[in-house]
């Protein structure tokens, strides 16, 4: 698997899964906080630019243990089977009372690539 995500972008495998594994909390004095997010929604898009039409709408509205703040974000064969090249990419979790945070990529103000390098084995 050489697809990877780091703190300023993900590179890919063209029409590869990358399953990203994301765990919520906050930071108390007594260590890190579990946040729930039982219908809560993650969202993901990967652009060209800031207009342009996603190549990638990614939504994750159920979790496999939302009391604890842990889900999954999967990006399919589907999801990943655009044009190589690098784009643009960011993350955020909208909670039911509406709150909205991004949180990838996890500076403020900064962008994070999404780089889709080519396959050569195919399965056609």
């Amino acid at each position: 698997m050489t697809s990877k995500m780091t703190s300023t972008g993900i590179i890919i495998t063209q029409g590869d899964t990358l399953n990203i594994p994301l765990r919520f909390a906050v930071n108390q004095s007594n260590g890190k906080i579990p946040v729930d997010i039982s219908n809560a929604v993650i969202r993901m898009q990967v652009r060209a630019n800031a207009e342009s039409q996603p190549l990638i709408n990614k939504a994750v509205t159920e979790h496999y243990d939302p009391v604890n703040g842990k889900t999954v974000l999967q990006l399919s064969p589907e999801d990943t089977n655009i044009p190589v090249g690098s784009y643009y990419t960011d993350i955020e979790i909208q909670f039911i009372d509406g709150q909205k945070f991004t949180f990838y990529p996890p500076k403020s103000a900064s962008k994070a690539y999404f780089k889709v390098v080519e396959q050569f084995t195919k399965g056609d």
